[in-house]
């Protein structure tokens, strides 16, 4: 299978760290970004939508959006990753891949690609609310669901990690060892964890 990103850090990480967790082997290839290699015809052929990460499976089929990439990676190899059939879990796992994904990625796309005061200040008043619930979520908790590693660490593991990044967890306590805790794990340290929460 090959998968297209365009940064080390970006949506793909979740799907390179979880093949790594299913012992799936992926053909990697990054496009080129300040080229705009993923808006070029040549990309666009494979993902008309320009989306980053797409996975190209082995039989052909071309899938976007890290939630859908990595449920069906989860479904060939991982059912012990996911609870499909429990609406909490779904619930978690639209929230981690959608409502707090606009937040953190937009605030690391910031210092990616350049920061804009009004945008920044937009994110900033929507963050204390989402990290004081999740902070209080993680109370006495190792892991976001039932108490095992699973999928929805994965996700929420990053969208922390780039608000972390970002210096904006600096009074969750609960969340700092919450993600420093998931950071040891083997897979996700081998991708540069530590490079993510503690930028020089």
């Amino acid at each position: 299978m090959q998968l297209y990103h365009l940064f080390h850090f970006d949506r793909s990480l979740k799907i390179r760290w979880l093949a790594a967790e299913l012992d799936i082997t992926l053909d990697v290839i990054q496009l080129n970004a300040r080229q705009g290699e993923h808006r070029q015809e040549a990309f666009k052929a494979i993902n008309p939508y320009s989306l980053i990460p797409t996975l190209v499976t082995d039989d052909g089929q071309t899938l976007f959006e890290a939630g859908a990439i990595s449920l069906y990676l989860c479904r060939l190899h991982g059912t012990e990753l996911i609870n499909e059939v429990d609406p909490e879990f779904m619930q978690w796992l639209f929230y981690f891949s959608s409502s707090l994904d606009q937040l953190s990625g937009g605030i690391i796309g910031l210092k990616v690609l350049g920061e804009c005061e009004k945008v920044r200040a937009k994110l900033e008043a929507k963050i204390p609310s989402k990290l004081a619930a999740m902070e209080a979520h993680l109370i006495n908790k190792d892991y976001w669901y039932q108490d095992k590693f699973s999928l929805l660490d994965i996700f929420a593991w990053q969208n922390l990690a780039y608000l972390r990044n970002d210096k904006q967890l600096q009074n969750y306590p609960n969340l700092n060892r919450y993600i420093e805790k998931i950071a040891t794990r083997p897979h996700l340290a081998q991708l540069g964890a530590d490079k993510l929460l503690n930028p020089s």
